[in-house]
């Protein structure tokens, strides 16, 4: 955001300076605005420069006094090295630009923060003035700017018949996807009585990037000849209006219940484009994929764990750790980085990755965060239900699966996660049933999700279908790969398999040997289950040091 103020040659003169009081109104309305309701960091940091600069105490609105009194750093706080003013200062100024471009277009006081300093400018503008004033560095709703959520907009679907008993459908269902929206925790929504305002058109798209901020605009139309209904969902990109995601739906309505139709169609669409691997993140991701770790904001963060998720690559486990440490300490308040980071620290333990000191009790840590941060964060009861499979606490781990499907049904992938946990847990037919329909949500989902599969069939004895599970697996990299395989292939007496499958397992973790009954338990519950595996892992010639 550029203002005059900056330029001495061209100072406003008193009648253009607000008034104080003006200035302390115009502040409570910005703090009030979504965006900075959602980031207490930016909302303090604004506070303070604007609170001081009125109390006269601009000349003290220096980035050691700032990282002391807002960011709560140390007295031997060096912001050289220690780039959070900095970085957060950056955030700032994009914020308030989105604000002034969209909520508080009309707004007469405009507050600015020059680039280069801290002291704000306060400035009493009329409309077109102000338009003048303000040049973005990016688009409001820009994929590259976006600090902490991507923000959708769903807008009203056009009804295409004049007279329809079903008039109310489109209003209906196009606030049942707000709704349904609102429980991702990594998505803002706009509220549809603000959106369900503007046309599903071109100009209605154009206006919700302009006025709501929106990255992303759901948008549609309702075809009703007779009794045959055809709805046309598509997701479009507010940066370039391209149409990135679209579904079609047909229902004959003579049979069938218009509530379940709408459910239907909410259930399908909110899966498909915002789950953890939906098509909301995967756009954002491609990106943000070529920018380096230093200049990730939270949620790329956040993305770079998704697909580390994805791939179990111990390679990439540091970079996304150290990104994830990054993003809280930037942003404390961020409760889904907090419960990220938990598992990080929880595979670190059981998976042998990295070299972190009492793993598990800086888990636990970032659990309590994210509980403090945020209680209802469906992906801190990932976090749990893996502390309580390590201390086989089977109980607690049903019920917080139970609470991470309760908390959003409609959050594929984290569905998925609750049936692992309660299959891994013994409760086979409950966590089977979850998992596939987790996968009908939607299909893009690890490969580890057959994992619990290969377990149930094992252990009943049927060694074919077990391998067929562990063919599923996938992650050949990973050395849980060979090391279902080799179990298999002992049982089945393939032994010339088996051993094969062995060696690479050895080359991947070659201190198996040594620690195979602790990897193994680290997601087995049974001891039996344990032992039988290990039995398995015998025929294929492991001798356990």
């Amino acid at each position: 955001m550029k203002s005059r103020s900056t330029d001495k040659s061209k100072l406003p003169d008193a009648a253009r300076t607000p008034a104080a009081d003006s200035i302390r109104e115009q502040l409570g309305k910005i703090l009030d605005w979504p965006e900075f309701q959602k980031s207490r960091r930016l909302r303090d940091f604004l506070a303070f420069v604007v609170t001081n600069t009125l109390e006269g105490n601009a000349d003290s609105l220096k980035a050691y006094t700032i990282g002391l009194e807002v960011f709560d750093r140390p007295e031997n706080f060096d912001p050289v090295t220690d780039t959070i003013v900095r970085v957060n200062a950056g955030k700032l100024r994009r914020a308030l630009e989105r604000y002034y471009l969209g909520l508080g277009r009309q707004d007469r006081v405009l507050i600015s923060i020059p680039k280069g300093r801290y002291v704000p400018v306060f400035e009493n503008l009329d409309f077109g003035e102000k338009r003048k004033l303000i040049e973005p560095t990016a688009a409001a709703c820009d994929l590259s700017i976006i600090d902490k959520y991507p923000t959708i907009a769903v807008l009203p679907l056009k009804m295409t018949a004049a007279e329809s008993d079903f008039n109310f459908l489109v209003n209906g269902l196009g606030e049942e996807l707000a709704m349904a929206l609102s429980r991702f925790g990594n998505l803002s929504v706009i509220s549809y009585h603000s959106s369900a305002k503007m046309k599903s058109d071109q100009q209605g798209i154009e206006k919700a990037c302009r006025t709501l901020s929106a990255t992303f605009v759901l948008t549609g139309s309702v075809y009703q000849i007779t009794d045959n209904l055809r709805l046309n969902i598509q997701l479009v990109r507010a940066d370039n209006y391209m149409q990135v995601w679209s579904r079609r739906y047909e229902q004959q309505l003579s049979n069938s219940d218009l509530f379940s139709i709408v459910d239907d169609i909410v259930q399908q669409t909110v899966a498909f484009i915002a789950d953890d691997y939906g098509v909301i993140p995967r756009i954002v991701a491609s990106a943000s994929r070529e920018k380096p770790l230093n200049s990730l904001n939270a949620y790329e963060a956040i993305l770079r764990y998704h697909d580390y998720g994805v791939t179990l690559d111990f390679s990439v486990f540091a970079e996304t750790l150290t990104a994830l440490e990054c993003a809280v300490a930037d942003d404390p308040e961020y409760s889904i980085a907090w419960a990220a980071l938990s598992i990080l620290y929880l595979d670190s333990y059981t998976l042998g990755f990295g070299s972190i000191d009492e793993p598990l009790d800086k888990a636990e840590q970032a659990i309590q965060e994210a509980i403090k941060v945020d209680p209802s964060c469906q992906h801190v009861y990932y976090g749990m239900c893996y502390l309580n499979l390590l201390r086989r606490q089977k109980r607690n781990i049903i019920q917080n699966a139970e609470k991470m499907v309760q908390l959003n049904p409609n959050a594929g992938f984290l569905v998925g996660v609750a049936g692992w946990f309660l299959a891994l847990a013994g409760e086979f037919d409950e966590g089977f049933s979850t998992i596939e329909k987790s996968q009908r949500l939607n299909p893009v989902t690890p490969s580890w999700f057959h994992f619990p599969y290969f377990l149930f069939n094992y252990q009943k004895g049927d060694y074919d279908q077990a391998l067929e599970s562990a063919k599923l697996f996938g992650l050949h990299d990973f050395f849980w790969n060979p090391l279902i395989h080799a179990a298999a292939y002992g049982k089945l007496g393939k032994i010339d398999k088996a051993r094969a499958a062995l060696r690479r397992l050895l080359l991947l973790k070659p201190d198996f040997p040594q620690r195979a009954r602790y990897y193994i338990s680290s997601f087995i519950i049974s001891d039996n289950w344990v032992t039988n595996i290990i039995e398995g892992l015998r025929e294929a010639g492991l001798s356990e040091g």
